[in-house]
């Protein structure tokens, strides 16, 4: 049986605190801002900019499956028009050719 000693248990609890702040501090800082329709289009950017945040370093540095699940997620956007099926896109392609072996 494994054991965790304290300090990676330590390290957890604060990651989760953390996180749990963050989270909250967004939703209470969220109350005192005006929904603008600027405010209202920015924010309904952020889930398409934190994908592509994530996933355009690794395809900028050739991973093959990373590239080929960014332009799936961009097609499936742009014809689709909706964010779950751009990320279930990438998802599906990305897994495919990973499995594949490329």
């Amino acid at each position: 049986m494994n054991s965790v000693d304290a300090g990676t248990l330590a390290g957890i609890a604060v990651m989760a605190v953390t996180t749990l702040f963050n989270r909250t501090a967004g939703f209470v800082l969220m109350r005192f801002v005006p929904l603008t329709p600027r405010v209202r289009r920015i924010l309904e950017c952020l889930p398409g900019a934190v994908l592509i945040a994530i996933i355009a370093p690794a395809a900028a540095h050739g991973d093959l499956a990373m590239i080929l699940g960014l332009a799936a997620a961009l097609l499936a956007a742009k014809f689709l028009k909706s964010d779950f099926f751009a990320v279930l896109a990438a998802v599906v392609v990305g897994a495919t050719v990973r499995y594949f072996g490329y």
